[in-house]
Order: structure tokens, then C-alpha cells, then sequence
């Protein structure tokens, strides 16, 4: 049953992600809508909770691989095997999240918190990205684009998708657009991104 599982799972690994020889000519084959909840404490930014709600095909197959039991519910159990079945791997990418803290990179290394369950005829992923700032008296800037940039997967963020946990312990301010901050082939392609400015509440 293991040697099965792991072959089922090296292919929606591919069928995931593709292959990076074929990215020029990539389009979805996932497609999953996704929110953002950015935390914050007296200190600043804590970091983000994303929640990805996946397509129906994908969530199927990934139900039929994974819910061993057949009850509809992941146990918890099952959910340690989705995690290492078909999202650990993400790591690689940076689980599809690129951060700039004013204006520098910050790599996306780790994610915790991780939670898989199934909502209706979709499965449902939600994980804790870290990323500490600290708040000063001056505006920080931070920036955070969730995309694949092979274009095998299509990430589209939720209407009224952004959440802010900490409100009292800072003043901040979100857009939701373009910007020269995240800009690929020569400026032809400038995905939406979230951006958040914030600072020491008075």
C-alpha cells in the first residue's frame, strides 16, 4: 500500500508543478483560491495564515489517496500523510510565497501550523508563514505575492480575502494590486500582490 501511495503521489507531484523544461508552454492544471490573514502583536508582524481552498478534481484525488477510512473527515493521521504526500514538497517553491520586507527578499523557509481538511466537494489547506518585522515609528513595507511562476497552478486571492489579526497594536494599511516590486519578463507580466505598510500605533 506504501509503494502505491508514493507513486500516486510522485504524480500529482507532477501534475502539481510540471515540468520546468515545459514552463514556456505551462498552463493550470490546479487551480486553487486562496486568503491571507496577517498577524500581528506589540512587536509587529508575527507572520501570515494562508488558507487554500483547492479545486474540485484535485481535492477528489486527493481524498480518494489520502482518507484511508472513507469517512469523509481527515484524522489526523491522514493529514500527516497529506502534508508529506502532496504539500511538503512546496518547500521547494517557497510554498508559493514571495515576501519583500522593504523592498529586500525574504525567503519563505518554513511553514507551520499546517491543517488539511475536507469543506464540501473541496479539500482545504491552511499554514502559518513566519515572518517577524518590527514595528517602528516610520511606515515598514512589506509585500507578499502567492503565485506559481511556472503557471501550474493558478493562485486567485478571494474577494474580501485579507484579514487582519492585531489591529490595536499598530496603525496599517493594505492594497491589493500591481506594483514594480514584483515584476517578470521585462515588466510584460506584474502579478497582483498584496502590500502592507504599517507602524508603531501613537
Amino acid at each position: 500500500m506504501m509503494w502505491t501511495v508514493r507513486n500516486l503521489c510522485s504524480l500529482f507531484v507532477a501534475a502539481w508543478i510540471g515540468l520546468a523544461a515545459q514552463a514556456v508552454q505551462s498552463h493550470p492544471h490546479v487551480w486553487v483560491d486562496y486568503s491571507i490573514g496577517a498577524h500581528f502583536d506589540q512587536n509587529g508582524l508575527v507572520g501570515f495564515r494562508q488558507r487554500w481552498i483547492l479545486d474540485e478534481m484535485f481535492s477528489s484525488s486527493i481524498v480518494s489517496m489520502f482518507d484511508a477510512d472513507e469517512n469523509g473527515v481527515f484524522s489526523d493521521d491522514e493529514m500527516e500523510e497529506v502534508r508529506k504526500g502532496v504539500f511538503d514538497y512546496l518547500r521547494e517553491y517557497e510554498y508559493f510565497t514571495r515576501i519583500k520586507i522593504d523592498g529586500q527578499d525574504f525567503e519563505v523557509r518554513q511553514v507551520t501550523q499546517f491543517r488539511a481538511y475536507i469543506e464540501g466537494h473541496h479539500v482545504v489547506y491552511e499554514f502559518f508563514v513566519p515572518c517577524v518585522v518590527a514595528a517602528a515609528s516610520s511606515p515598514r513595507t512589506v509585500q507578499v505575492l502567492v503565485e506559481d511562476l511556472e503557471y501550474f497552478v493558478e493562485m486567485t486571492f478571494k474577494p474580501n480575502g485579507l484579514t487582519i489579526e492585531g489591529k490595536e497594536h499598530v496603525s496599517v494599511s493594505s492594497t491589493f494590486g500591481s506594483s514594480d516590486a514584483f515584476s517578470f519578463f521585462g515588466g510584460a507580466w506584474r502579478p497582483k500582490h498584496l502590500t502592507l505598510r504599517f507602524e508603531k500605533s501613537t
